[in-house]
């Protein structure tokens, strides 16, 4: 076996059939065996609701009609819900039937097992409303309960509702959504599974004739590999831990099997739960088939999980130029937030009374930062430089540049820098000289680095903020003689480093000031 095949393995879970669900299924397709296979079209929407409909209400749980984010739909609030989470759920019926209000006694057994509160929505349907208009609406209902203050998102959906939510949580950014769960997905809209041909006898619900005719209706003047359409492949990219539940009899089931080859390949948490002699979203039928009840058991577990409030984690901040006054600040404060500081240091012995992880090595040293960024949330830079009036200063710009590499091959996304220059209280040591012609010589030559440095920054792609301390009236203005002319009027003053200690840790964790420049006046 390879490797992929063992990993695909590894995603696809297989149920046997038990011998009460093998009675109950030959008695569904005896029931069925008369009857038309399903067709997508307005003039079916009154039997599929009565039919998904006939699922129990749920106890303890309380149905309302709303309207969220412009989209109308039902609220399924389970007693005990958790605070701050929600399932947004996405019904099935090839985007021309079902409707929010048949679906909502079973999305509120999952709504219940999950402890969260789910809202069914209306989305789009055609003929009436084709395509692009159901993701929109998708993505309009996430806005909407991102307004109303849920924090924590889940997504599910059968059918195309299933692929639906696939392609909502794959053009969203990561981390947008908890958990995606999604049952006998329609995800192919070009029918290309073997299991359309393979599994045509097996399935008495659906049809490769149903589903192209409903493609059309759906699309419109549309091509079918529209990137807002689900696919396979798809971009896994940015999508949440998903978990799919799909029968061994119906046509759609290489759409979850070559979700599973590709889940395997990107690494992507996910299961495809395969269920031996199931049909078409075989968990509505929850109150009659063991496999049904088992499934709906296994997703509600799921969603429960990764609809929970999970604990703060303590922050790991790597701190540049820790052992200066103002790096030292800094560790402090991170200490004072609960924050875990850590440390790159040439040399250990300075930073032998420094509260931080300690990590030796270079600023410089791509090696030594890889160390320093293992498992680190977040960079603080506080670098200060050896500054000459007679010779170029470049350390600073040097050290940005490895630095900002290194976070984007470590993945480490939040850089606070700290530029200006604390001199004020260097004023009135050195005499007239050294106050009127040495500094201001030191100072451009190290505002120009800074410059560079920040250029470096800006460009870097990373999640940045430079903070600049207002000790010199933030950077003099360009240009070798007003430089001197302003520097040279410098009255002097300081600002308190823990001050900028202070206002540096609160950017770590705030985008109040993202990609932004903020001053601290003095």
């Amino acid at each position: 076996m390879s490797d992929m095949e063992a990993m695909m393995t590894n995603l696809t879970i297989t149920h046997p059939l038990s011998p009460s669900d093998a009675q109950a299924m030959d008695l569904l397709r005896t029931m069925l065996a008369g009857a038309p296979r399903l067709s997508f079209e307005p003039a079916s929407r009154p039997a599929f609701d009565a039919i998904i409909g006939q699922a129990p209400a749920p106890e303890g749980v309380l149905f309302e009609q709303a309207t969220v984010g412009g989209v109308p739909g039902w609220w399924a609030r389970p007693q005990g819900a958790t605070d701050g989470s929600v399932l947004l759920y996405l019904h099935g019926g090839g985007y021309v039937i079902g409707s929010a209000g048949a679906y909502r006694h079973f999305v509120g057994h999952i709504a219940k097992a999950a402890k969260a509160a789910a809202f069914i929505a209306d989305y789009a349907l055609t003929p009436e409303r084709p395509f692009p208009a159901a993701p929109e609406d998708a993505r309009a209902l996430h806005e909407g309960l991102r307004a109303l203050g849920y924090s924590r998102i889940a997504v599910a959906g059968d059918s195309a509702g299933g692929g639906l939510a696939l392609a909502l949580a794959a053009g969203a950014p990561r981390g947008t959504f908890a958990g995606l769960v999604a049952l006998s997905p329609w995800i192919d809209l070009n029918l290309t599974g073997e299991s359309m041909a393979t599994r045509a006898d097996a399935d008495p619900i659906l049809s490769r004739q149903a589903l192209a005719a409903a493609v059309p209706l759906y699309l419109g003047t549309h091509g079918a590999n529209d990137p807002r359409l689900p696919s396979l492949p798809m971009d896994l990219s940015t999508l949440p831990p998903v978990r799919i539940h799909v029968g061994d009899a119906e046509v759609l089931l290489d759409d979850a099997r070559r979700f599973a080859q590709q889940a395997a390949s990107a690494r992507l948490d996910a299961e495809v739960h395969v269920w031996d002699g199931m049909t078409h979203v075989f968990p509505s039928s929850f109150a009659m088939l063991e496999a049904g009840a088992a499934a709906l058991d296994a997703m509600g577990t799921f969603l429960a999980e990764r609809l929970a409030p999970k604990a703060p984690r303590a922050r790991r901040v790597l701190v540049l130029g820790a052992t200066g006054g103002t790096g030292r600040a800094i560790v402090r404060r991170l200490r004072e937030t609960g924050d875990v500081p850590v440390a790159l240091v040439r040399s250990p012995d300075k930073a032998r009374d420094l509260d931080a992880e300690i990590v030796q090595g270079d600023a410089r040293d791509p090696a030594a930062l890889d160390r320093a960024l293992e498992g680190v949330d977040a960079v603080v830079s506080a670098l200060g430089t050896p500054a000459s009036p007679f010779r170029e200063v470049t350390a600073l710009s040097t050290a940005t540049k490895v630095l900002v590499t290194a976070m984007r091959r470590k993945g480490v996304r939040r850089l606070v820098a700290i530029t200006g220059m604390g001199a004020g209280d260097s004023r009135g040591h050195g005499g007239a000289l050294f106050d009127r012609v040495l500094m201001p010589l030191l100072l451009r030559k190290v505002y120009a680095d800074k410059d560079r440095q920040e250029a470096i920054i800006a460009g870097s792609g990373l999640d940045w903020m430079i903070v600049r301390p207002a000790v010199l009236n933030d950077k003099p203005k360009h240009g070798a003689v007003r430089a001197l002319l302003d520097l040279s009027g410098f009255q002097g003053g300081t600002i308190a480093r823990a001050d900028v200690a202070d206002f540096v840790v609160d950017q770590v964790g705030s985008d109040a000031y993202l990609g932004q420049k903020p001053l601290i006046a003095w």
